[in-house]
């Protein structure tokens, strides 16, 4: 029995996507990769008026078709077939798309969209319990004592939460 020639790892680590990439490739086929490739594109086109009204169907060879679900919006597709084929291309490269087909039918239901996370605002800056020299300077030119005592406890009361 003839043995089994040993693994050379002079090559040194290789990235995990790199294996990942190749194990995928082995088992879905190719017209699917690049399927995932242009929806992902499509969402990304930054076209909201699509959204739920036209969605690519598959990838024949080098063309995406496109279901739409109705003539009005296949009729504006048409019109701009050349305009989203170059931004499919400069979304989705790896795609390898030289040309779009639409074809009238049901779309899918658009799947659940991520909101964005509205910021929160940023809150007062923590105060310390003496107040700057600045802010002892400013509170001494107040001229009425009263409002003077406002400004001081309103002070040390921020300074506290």
């Amino acid at each position: 029995m003839a043995r089994r020639p040993r693994r050379s790892f002079a090559r040194g680590p290789q990235p995990l996507a790199d294996a990942v990439w190749k194990l995928v490739k082995t088992i879905v086929p190719d017209h699917m990769i690049r399927l995932v490739h242009v929806r992902a594109a499509w969402e990304r086109m930054g076209m909201p008026w699509l959204r739920g009204r036209a969605y690519p169907l598959a990838v024949v060879r080098d063309e995406v078709i496109v279901v739409v679900e109705d003539s009005q919006y296949h009729h504006e597709l048409m019109y701009s077939r050349d305009d989203l084929l170059h931004k499919l291309q400069q979304l989705a490269p790896e795609a390898r798309l030289t040309g779009l087909r639409f074809r009238l039918g049901a779309v899918p239901p658009p799947g659940p969209r991520n909101p964005a996370q509205p910021a929160k605002a940023p809150g007062p800056p923590p105060m310390t319990a003496e107040p700057s020299e600045a802010t002892s300077r400013a509170l001494s030119s107040v001229a009425d004592p009263e409002l003077r005592q406002a400004i001081a406890g309103a002070r040390v009361m921020l300074g506290r939460s």
